[in-house]
């Protein structure tokens, strides 16, 4: 009679691991065979979809006596030739875009010499203007200014940036409230792929306030494993492998890489960073994410720019008009 002997519980682990590491490179190396790659999620025609459905709800709030409005305050850059800073540029931007949807816009510009004091002042009128629903400020701010301390003075029903420490709060309670923009943009891209979330494990690269924290407790709300790590995260390329939706907004260029990636899952990158091409010598935006080579691995991923950020403007609009049904 033949004797079988077990194998050594060592010996178990390293065949799984191997098998592991081999399925792994297996589904890279077909990726870049078939030349078969991500899905790419398309910011600028998600948010398109969004702005069409925010239309028709402003129109069906104007028919009962509604008016959409949002109302922002801008500090302007100091005076000389650069006095038109970027946040000018966006509120302008930001105009044009409410008109084309009804919504009223009123840009509240305070001088570049304005004090706490000014701007705190501004934002205080605003709150207890029973015909203001919605409220933002736009940053920069002046040196020396504490924008937390400008957006907690912002009513919470009226803050559409979900900025006030109250709405972001209210996300922990699962609360109804206005969430963060980035965040909400983030959950309906995860959407717009039809992954289902409920059991997927989820790593957040990145912590921030108004992004990494909202998204991991909407995602745990979701029924998720959700983890959260950052860049300074020991073994990082280890949690990031599991994850079924890696969102990254770690604030570093290239911080993923394809192996630190598995394969078919949801990269959602959020990150903004501003970097000389070599090959031109020029400036470019790039994400957190090596886009080129993860989306040869990735099953859907966001590029960088063109994904997030239209999203975000979106759901800015698309609080508005919830602030003001409200």
């Amino acid at each position: 009679m033949m004797t079988v002997r077990a194998r050594p519980r060592s010996v178990i682990l390293i065949r799984r691991r191997f098998c592991f590491l081999l399925v792994h490179a297996s589904a890279i190396m077909s990726a870049k065979m078939t030349g078969s790659g991500a899905q790419i999620i398309d910011g600028r025609a998600l948010a398109d979809r969004f702005r069409a459905e925010i239309g028709r709800d402003v129109n069906e709030l104007r028919l009962r006596g509604v008016q959409v409005s949002l109302d922002a305050v801008l500090v302007d850059g100091p005076p000389g030739p650069y006095g038109r800073n970027s946040a000018r540029t966006y509120a302008e931007s930001q105009k044009a875009g409410c008109a084309e949807l009804g919504i009223d816009y009123r840009l509240h510009v305070l001088p570049h010499s304005a004090s706490y004091e000014d701007i705190a002042g501004r934002v205080l009128l605003l709150n207890a203007d029973e015909r203001i629903t919605a409220i933002m400020v736009h940053l920069p701010l002046p040196d020396g200014l504490d924008p937390y301390r400008i957006q907690s003075l912002i009513d919470p029903a009226k803050d559409v940036e979900g900025v006030n420490p109250a709405n972001i709060g209210n996300v922990v309670y699962d609360r109804c409230s206005l969430v963060p923009c980035t965040a909400l943009a983030v959950m309906k891209m995860v959407d717009s792929t039809g992954f289902e979330l409920r059991g997927s494990e989820v790593v957040c690269v990145g912590a921030s306030n108004i992004v990494g924290k909202p998204v991991a407790i909407l995602m745990m709300q979701r029924e998720a494993t959700v983890h959260s790590c950052n860049k300074y995260t020991r073994g990082l390329a280890s949690m990031t492998r599991r994850a079924d939706v890696l969102i990254v907004a770690a604030g570093q260029a290239g911080l993923i890489t394809a192996d630190m990636v598995k394969p078919g899952s949801v990269v959602i990158d959020v990150g903004i960073n501003r970097v000389t091409d070599p090959a031109t010598g020029k400036k470019r935006i790039v994400g957190d994410v090596d886009f080129e080579a993860v989306k040869k691995v990735a099953g859907w991923i966001s590029p960088v720019p063109g994904g997030v950020g239209p999203v975000t403007v979106a759901m800015l609009l698309r609080n508005t008009v919830d602030a003001a049904r409200s």
